[in-house]
C-alpha cells in the first residue's frame, strides 16, 4: 500500500506514495480523532474549530488559503502546526501572530516580513518561510528570530534578508537544522564561542574573521555542511574539517583555498562522506589522484582546473550517481569501458576538450547528459552506446552549433526521447560568424601592436 516514488542519490527514500483509498482513509481517521485537518476547498474550512491542533491547506483552491488568512486564525487559537503548500503568489499570508501556541509553520512563498503579522512566536520548533525583510524592519526581524528559544529547524532558503542572524540564535541548544539562502550572499556563520551540540545541518554560511585554529564553533554532530571560506587560514580550514567526524555531505565555495583540501584521506569523515561539492576559484591546475576523493561518494560537483584528463580517477568512484564538472580544459577526455557503472546524471559546464571518447561499455546507466557552454572539436561517436539515455541537453550559450553538428548529434542519439540543442545556425551562418570573430580578433591585435609602437 506504501510505495517508494523517488530516492535520493545515496539510495535513501525521498518521497513515498500511497493508494488513494488508504489516503482517504487516513485523512478521514485523522479528522475523526481530531489529529489533523487537511483542507483544499472553502467548504472544508468550516470544519476548523478551537479544538483543531494541526492544519494543512493544499494548493487546489487558493481561496481556501485566503479565507483562512482573513477569518480563521482567531477561530483556531490552539493551533500547533500550520502547513500551507500553495504556490499562488496572490494569496495573503495569515496573521499568525494570533497563534501563540504555534510550534510548526511552513509557507512555500516569499512574502514581506511585517512585524504585526508574526508577533512573537516563542514556541516555534519548525519555521520554514521565505521572508523579504525591508531595511526598516531589520531590528524587529532580529528580535523575532532571536525570540525562538526552542527552535529546532530554521529554513530561510527563499528569503531575502539584508542582515545576518543575531548571535543569540546560535545560543539555542535545541537547533538541529539551519538552512540559509546563498544568494545574493552567504550569511555569517556561528560565532567562535558557539556550542551547537545538536546541530546536524548548516547550509549557506561563511566563515568569520574571529574563527582561528584554537577558537572554532563546536559542531560535534554536523552531518550536512555548506560553507563559503573567506579570509581564513589553511590551518584553520583543516582544523575545522578534522572536527566534523559525522559528516555525510560537504559543499565548499571558496576563493583561493589551498588544493590540499582535495586530498580528503586525512579527514575522519573520509569513509562516511556521500555528497561533495567543491567550487574552487584558484586557477592553478592540479592533478587528481586515486584515493583523494572518498570512495563512497554518490554525488559530486567539482569546479576545478584539472591537469590532464580527470576521468580515469573519477570513473573509479563506483557508487557515483551524479557528476558535475566545470572549469577545465583538456586535449583529450576518455570514458573507458566499465567506468562510471552506476552514474545516472552527467553535467559539463565551461569545459574545453579537443577530443572526447566514450568507449562501448562506459556509462551503462546514464539517463541524463547536459553540456553547457562547452567547446568540443567533434561530437563523440560513443553517444550511440548510451542506450539508457533519456535526455540530452546541449546548450552553447554564447557559441552556436552548426546544422551539420546538430544532425550528427541527432543521428547518434536517435534512441534518446528528449534532445534539446541550442542555439543552432546553418553552416553558412556558422562560417560567417567564425570569420567575423577572426576579423575582430585580428583588429584587436593590430590595435594593440599600434599602441605598443606608440
Amino acid at each position: 500500500m506504501v510505495q517508494v516514488s523517488e530516492r535520493n542519490w545515496d539510495g535513501s527514500i525521498d518521497y513515498c506514495r500511497i493508494h488513494d483509498v488508504l489516503h482517504s482513509l487516513a485523512i478521514q481517521k485523522a479528522k475523526e480523532d481530531n489529529f489533523m485537518m487537511a483542507c483544499s476547498k472553502i467548504d472544508e474550512m468550516q470544519n476548523c474549530s478551537q479544538q483543531t491542533r494541526r492544519l494543512a491547506i493544499h494548493q487546489t483552491d487558493y481561496e481556501a488559503v485566503e479565507l483562512y488568512g482573513k477569518l480563521m486564525p482567531s477561530a483556531t487559537p490552539n493551533l500547533r502546526s500550520l502547513y500551507i503548500s500553495h504556490h499562488n503568489t496572490l494569496i495573503t499570508m495569515p496573521k499568525v501572530s494570533q497563534l501563540v501556541h504555534l510550534k510548526a509553520l511552513h509557507y512555500p512563498l516569499s512574502i514581506d516580513y511585517e512585524p504585526e503579522n508574526f508577533g512573537r512566536l516563542n514556541q516555534l520548533r519548525y519555521f520554514s518561510v521565505g521572508l523579504i525583510v525591508k531595511s526598516k524592519d531589520v531590528c524587529s526581524f532580529q528580535k523575532f528570530i532571536g525570540g525562538m528559544r526552542f527552535l529546532q529547524t530554521l529554513d530561510l532558503t527563499e528569503s531575502d534578508i539584508p542582515c545576518d542572524l543575531p548571535d543569540c540564535v546560535w545560543q539555542v541548544k535545541t537547533l538541529r537544522h539551519v538552512i540559509l539562502p546563498i544568494f545574493p550572499r552567504y550569511f555569517a556563520g556561528p560565532p567562535s564561542s558557539a556550542d551547537l551540540i545538536n546541530l546536524q545541518t548548516l547550509m549557506g554560511v561563511q566563515t568569520r574573521e574571529s574563527w582561528k585554529t584554537t577558537r572554532l564553533p563546536k559542531l560535534p554532530n554536523m552531518k550536512y555542511f555548506r560553507i563559503k571560506l573567506c579570509n581564513i587560514q589553511k590551518d584553520t580550514v583543516t582544523t575545522l574539517l578534522h572536527k566534523l567526524e559525522h559528516l555525510i555531505s560537504l559543499e565548499i565555495n571558496e576563493v583561493y583555498v589551498p588544493y590540499t583540501i582535495l586530498d580528503m584521506r586525512e579527514f575522519p569523515f573520509y569513509d562516511r562522506l556521500q555528497t561533495l561539492g567543491l567550487w574552487l576559484n584558484n586557477e592553478e591546475k592540479i592533478a587528481l589522484d586515486v584515493g583523494m576523493l572518498p570512495i563512497h561518494l554518490t554525488w559530486l560537483d567539482l569546479r576545478i582546473f584539472s591537469q590532464g584528463d580527470p576521468m580515469p580517477v573519477l570513473e573509479k568512484l563506483q557508487n557515483l550517481r551524479y557528476l558535475s564538472l566545470a572549469g577545465s580544459g583538456f586535449q583529450q577526455m576518455c570514458c573507458s569501458a566499465g567506468g562510471f557503472v552506476h552514474l545516472e546524471e552527467l553535467s559539463f559546464q565551461h569545459i574545453e576538450v579537443e577530443e572526447w571518447e566514450i568507449e562501448e561499455g562506459a556509462l551503462p546507466m546514464l539517463k541524463d547528459l547536459s553540456l553547457a557552454n562547452c567547446h568540443l572539436s567533434r561530437v563523440p561517436h560513443g553517444l550511440q552506446h548510451l542506450t539508457l539515455l533519456q535526455r540530452l541537453d546541449w546548450d552553447q550559450w554564447d557559441r552556436t552549433i552548426s546544422k551539420t553538428m546538430e544532425n550528427v548529434i541527432r543521428i547518434l542519439c536517435k534512441h534518446v526521447p528528449a534532445i534539446y540543442i541550442k542555439p543552432v545556425k546553418s553552416d553558412e551562418e556558422q562560417i560567417s560568424d567564425e570569420e567575423k570573430r577572426d576579423e575582430e580578433q585580428s583588429d584587436e591585435e593590430n590595435s594593440y601592436e599600434l599602441q605598443s609602437d606608440d
